[in-house]
């Protein structure tokens, strides 16, 4: 029986690689040999990486290294095996194999090492592979339409002109409507394609570095394979393919958004014409916000997986550490990050942790799955955010949980309204008219009692901009004259019928998580119903209102969750230096 393979300690800037050996038949044994590749070089030795998913952690598949036995996962196995090639060896890049994934100290070191280097390894490698499984008959079919759309985006763009000739000819031999693909086998590639996108490499925190930094990736499935950037523009181009992974949701339409923007980064800066204006944070904070949704083995991952990512947006995180605890490894990366953008921006994408999380409720919660806040409340009146330009941003009490910052108090909630649309998902159309009714009336008490507002607006226009999040399209709604009562203050209460009890429970489960809020220096607002009455409303430095929840100790606050507070928005409230006062966020 041969040995167990080992490990030998790594030289600085330096990676392994296999060469695996060819084979005639499909049922020869795997044989490869490994040896060290450094990085520093001017002239990096040819290799090729292979992005896949680990799969099942079980290491009971063997293959023959330089003489003795090295254990892998089952889906490596089966890559291997698509990947070897009959006459030829391959070299190839292969995390579970190159990099030592031992549990000792030793392991841990050289990973936290490597982990540093992965976007580099991705980016000096040949090519990409991603490795999406074993294939069948139509794949092989799919794979060679695919390239077809994005011949037809480029003539779009360039050549409207030329488009309008060339696209009947193309449409006599192909169903443009349905993707570019042979009528006959519409129903059956349509299938392939859907299972390809529910494939869990889309799922993986790591794939996304992977891709970024691949000069050139390629998809392969079986035998079969088709180049990445003809793969996007299919998906892209056509929303018939985009439907076929609706189960998977919204997320893989974000997340190749989030792969044509990385592509072809280097290693030392995204290119600053990628983005414009404020678009470049956007993008840091959409791609920080989409991990939460990304399945990653380990925990520490979510923010490791990223690491190159960040480097390239001269983002200066603290190295990897695997031994530290992943609490500590969130709140480190949230503070560098606040610290290299000079904005607070990072601490509102997540909906705070409960405390129980061991979190601060500034440090996001990555390892909890759901939507994101996505700044969303904070757009219902379609504002360009202007935040406040206070400075320091931050304050000397930052540490050990603690995030010093200076801003202003705008008020503390004395009343909260449930929304028009919320309650309990389990009330009759009876029962949920007289909760809506009840709350029109209060909303209707609570602008009549209003004679001024702080900062001058009239009401009429506050009230309709609270009120706009949840009456959608109520020109065309059965809630429109319950929408002009509302605001018009009409003494004669409308009727109701069965339309509108129906979509005043449509209209309640799309908008019932919010409710109106009243503080005590006359503002009025909208926030999550996770707010209570004696809450703050503050403005901090580079933000909007956000709902703070005062703790026992001075000063000292939880973040509950961001506020559009009607007049404290976009800047607004510019205070003077001697208003400002320091929350410290807990």
């Amino acid at each position: 029986m041969a040995s167990t393979f080992s490990y030998e300690p790594l030289p600085a800037r330096s990676i392994r690689v296999i060469k695996l050996s060819p084979a005639l038949h499909a049922e020869d044994p795997l044989e490869c040999s490994i040896r060290t590749v450094s990085l520093g070089r001017t002239k990096v030795e040819s290799y090729e990486a292979l992005s896949y998913v680990w799969g099942e952690p079980t290491r009971q598949w063997p293959m023959d290294c330089d003489g003795t036995q090295l254990l892998v996962t089952k889906n490596c196995h089966e890559a291997l095996l698509n990947l070897r090639r009959r006459f030829a060896p391959r070299v190839l890049w292969i995390d579970a194999i190159c990099i030592n994934q031992g549990d000792d100290a030793e392991a841990t070191k050289e990973r936290n090492a490597q982990v540093k280097m992965i976007g580099e390894v991705y980016l000096k490698a040949r090519r990409v592979l991603i490795w999406l499984g074993p294939g069948d008959a139509s794949t092989s079919i799919l794979f060679r339409y695919l390239p077809i759309f994005g011949i037809l985006e480029r003539i779009s763009d360039d050549h409207p002109r030329l488009e309008s000739v060339l696209y009947p000819l193309v449409a006599q031999h192909f169903d443009i409507n349905y993707g570019v693909l042979v009528k006959h086998k519409r129903t059956q590639l349509l299938e392939s394609m859907a299972a390809i996108l529910k494939n869990p490499w889309f799922e993986r925190v790591w794939t996304i570095q992977e891709v970024a930094f691949g000069r050139k990736c390629v998809i392969v499935r079986g035998q079969s394979n088709v180049d990445w950037d003809s793969f996007c523009r299919a998906y892209m181009a056509q929303p018939k393919l985009r439907e076929s992974s609706r189960s998977a949701g919204d997320i893989i339409l974000h997340r190749w958004r989030l792969y044509q923007s990385l592509r072809g980064s280097s290693l030392e800066v995204i290119p600053p014409t990628r983005f414009k204006g404020a678009e470049q944070v956007e993008f840091e904070l959409g791609l920080l916000a989409e991990i939460r949704n990304m399945k990653a083995t380990i925990p520490h991952d979510k923010i490791y997986s990223l690491y190159s990512v960040f480097q390239a947006m001269g983002i200066s995180l603290p190295e990897p550490d695997y031994g530290k605890d992943v609490v500590k490894v969130f709140e480190e990366v949230t503070l560098a990050y606040i610290r290299s953008r000079q904005s607070l921006g990072i601490i509102t994408l997540i909906p705070p942790a409960e405390g129980s999380s061991g979190l601060p409720s500034w440090v996001p919660n990555w390892l909890s799955s759901g939507r994101n806040n996505s700044l969303l409340i904070w757009k219902i009146a379609d504002f360009n955010a202007k935040h406040l330009p206070i400075t320091p941003l931050l304050t000397g009490n930052v540490g050990d949980g603690k995030l010093g910052v200076m801003g202003k108090r705008i008020g503390t909630i004395s009343k909260r309204i449930c929304c028009p649309l919320i309650g309990n998902s389990g009330l009759t159309k009876d029962e949920a008219y007289q909760e809506f009714l009840t709350a029109c009336l209060d909303w209707r008490d609570l602008i009549d009692s209003i004679t001024t507002y702080p900062s001058g607006k009239d009401l009429r226009d506050v009230e309709r901009i609270l009120l706009r999040p949840y009456h959608m399209n109520v020109a065309k709604s059965a809630l429109r004259p319950w929408f002009r009562w509302a605001t018009h203050g009409n003494d004669i209460l409308p009727s109701v019928d069965d339309a509108a009890l129906d979509c005043i429970m449509e209209k309640r489960k799309a908008r019932g998580n919010f409710v109106i809020f009243v503080l005590d220096t006359g503002y009025v607002g909208t926030a999550h119903h996770s707010c209570q009455v004696t809450d703050q409303v503050s403005v901090l430095a580079s933000l909007n209102p956000l709902i703070l929840r005062p703790q026992s100790r001075p000063r000292e606050f939880r973040v509950v969750t961001p506020a559009y507070c009607e007049g404290a928005m976009d800047g607004s409230v510019n205070p003077r230096p001697e208003e400002l006062e320091e929350f410290v966020l807990v």
